[in-house]
């Protein structure tokens, strides 16, 4: 079976490993006034490595603006939490010697608390910010397997994006599971659908 020969897991990051509990979507203001557009935002955003205020002034909010958006960056950053069954599903995965990478869409503000919430260190990230690509662009998943030095088909992407976790990932010959929380549309996909982390490890054949 394909599981057997699968040295790491790719996980997404929100929406797989974490939640936000308290979301303020901070965003949305600078999105709002940037000169090009919000699509041209959203992608600065996610592949810039740069700070708030480099942002804050490229848009430019005023000082109050400005201090409004850091807080409420703060607020979801401090309430940012794992879902309950991510520590032992990683851990239960690392016991069996398998090799464990985020590669997540983020904006640099989230990298380092999301960083501080998981048990232990991972082997390779593959943050859009620092890549300077982002899901599901071709260079954002090459980063991780190079990283880890994987072939892609050694490696198991999982996350809850249809396109971006599941999808891009098979065209690129890794092997990928969709996470589906609320139990949607893809019961039939040849059981590469699960709804809870916990499912990664019945599909490794890990008990």
């Amino acid at each position: 079976m394909e599981q057997r020969h699968i040295k790491g897991v790719l996980f997404d990051a929100f929406g797989t490993l974490c939640h936000i509990e308290s979301p303020r979507l901070p965003y949305r203001l600078i999105m709002k006034r940037w000169g090009k557009g919000a699509a041209d935002c959203y992608q600065a955003i996610m592949t810039r490595d740069v700070s708030l205020a480099e942002f804050a002034g490229e848009a430019g909010l005023s000082h109050e603006e400005a201090a409004f958006f850091e807080a409420h960056v703060a607020e979801e950053t401090d309430s940012m939490r794992l879902f309950p069954e991510v520590p032992q599903t990683l851990q239960a995965l690392r016991g069996h010697g398998l090799k464990i990478a985020v590669v997540s869409n983020l904006a640099k503000p989230y990298g380092a608390p999301f960083l501080k919430l998981l048990p232990f260190d991972l082997d390779a990230c593959a943050f859009s910010y620092e890549v300077g690509a982002r899901k599901p662009e071709v260079p954002i998943y090459r980063y991780a397997w190079e990283r880890l030095g994987c072939a892609p088909d050694a490696l198991l992407m999982v996350g809850d994006s249809l396109q971006n976790d599941y999808q891009a990932p098979r065209d690129l010959g890794l092997h990928a599971l969709w996470l589906d929380r609320k139990a949607g549309s893809l019961e039939s996909e040849n059981g590469h659908v699960v709804h809870s982390l916990q499912g990664v490890l019945g599909y490794l054949g890990i008990g």
